[in-house]
């Protein structure tokens, strides 16, 4: 399942309609100028769903979210060894910047610290 979608795109996996929780997130990676791709899954465990995002991203980055928990994992990285936990409960700025991370793995830049 490598790489099967042809947009280059962070693939996003939202369990169990929890995308809208996550507005935030979205933000910060649209503000690195990076294109991603929400595909929706009723079920399923939040960080084997990241890895398999990232394995079927084209940009080797991927997300999985439920409605506590935001995982973002690299392809490169072992499954069970996601690069960035975000809890629902972390503040909006966190969020952001999470996204943005995401999104400067892509880049290949520096990442923001995600509590400043």
């Amino acid at each position: 399942m490598d790489s099967n979608h042809t947009t280059p795109a962070i693939v996003i996996t939202a369990i169990d309609d929890c995308a809208s929780l996550w507005g935030e997130v979205l933000l910060g990676i649209e503000e690195e100028g990076i294109p991603f791709l929400i595909q929706h899954h009723p079920a399923g465990d939040v960080v084997d769903s990241a890895w398999q995002a990232a394995r079927s991203s084209p940009l080797l980055v991927g997300i999985a979210c439920n409605r506590r928990t935001l995982v973002v994992h690299y392809k490169n990285l072992p499954a069970s060894a996601p690069l960035f936990t975000l809890m629902h409960h972390q503040d909006s700025q966190a969020q952001r910047n999470t996204g943005n991370n995401a999104a400067r793995l892509v880049k290949g830049i520096p990442f923001r610290d995600l509590h400043a």
